[in-house]
């Protein structure tokens, strides 16, 4: 990886070449003006692959050429960044918080577009404890498809009362609903009649990626 000086060096002659401000970069990626500059003026303690991932893509580069060594080695090839998307990370699901609370974005990630559905809202949710596991652990990325119905049997992101949103396995029946952990730990919730209004669905989720 390059010195935090020479990706400096790369955005701001990158951004001088395409007419774009601090703040037009800084609204592209999603983070404060100020985080653009201390990126470009590589006064930065430790720079974070998902910001540079994002600040390569406003200004239309690939990942590599921003900040990657000289050589590749030769069975890598950099990505084609005209196939990819960016979705927001957001660390926590909780009652109140939508799809668009960009208040939450902790950064972005990239997917693939062709697993992407046209006009709907996504976003990738930190797991948090291991519920889940070894399905998906604490720690993953899940993408989630906003939208509040599943089918039965399907995996979502879902808010129970107060609580922070969990993933579950959600099984519906006519009278109750179902949220099955995959660890065995944890029994199922079972909510039924009247408490089934306790539940609301965030979003389906779509797929988990895992980062070592």
């Amino acid at each position: 990886m390059l010195s935090n000086e020479q990706i400096a060096e790369k955005i701001k002659r990158r951004r001088t070449e395409m007419g774009l401000t601090l703040g037009e970069v800084a609204e592209a990626v999603g983070v404060a003006t100020s985080t653009i500059q201390r990126y470009e003026s590589g006064k930065i303690a430790a720079c974070k692959i998902p910001v540079l991932n994002s600040i390569a893509a406003a200004l239309k580069v690939t990942p590599h050429w921003l900040y990657g060594d000289d050589e590749l080695p030769a069975n890598v090839y950099p990505a084609d960044m005209t196939r990819m998307i960016r979705i927001p990370v957001i660390g926590r699901v909780a009652g109140g918080v939508s799809c668009h609370a960009e208040q939450n974005i902790e950064y972005y990630e990239f997917v693939q577009k062709d697993i992407i559905r046209s006009g709907d809202t996504y976003v990738y949710l930190n797991v948090v404890g291991d519920s889940m596991s070894p399905k998906i652990m604490e720690g993953d990325l899940v993408l989630v498809r906003c939208q509040d119905t599943i089918e039965s049997g399907e995996y979502a992101v879902v808010l129970i009362d107060n609580e922070d949103g969990v993933v579950k396995k959600v099984m519906i029946e006519k009278n109750s609903v179902t949220l099955i952990s995959e660890n065995p730990y944890y029994p199922p919730r079972v909510f039924r009649g009247e408490e089934m209004d306790r539940i609301r669905i965030f979003g389906k989720v779509i797929e988990s990626k895992r980062k070592f």
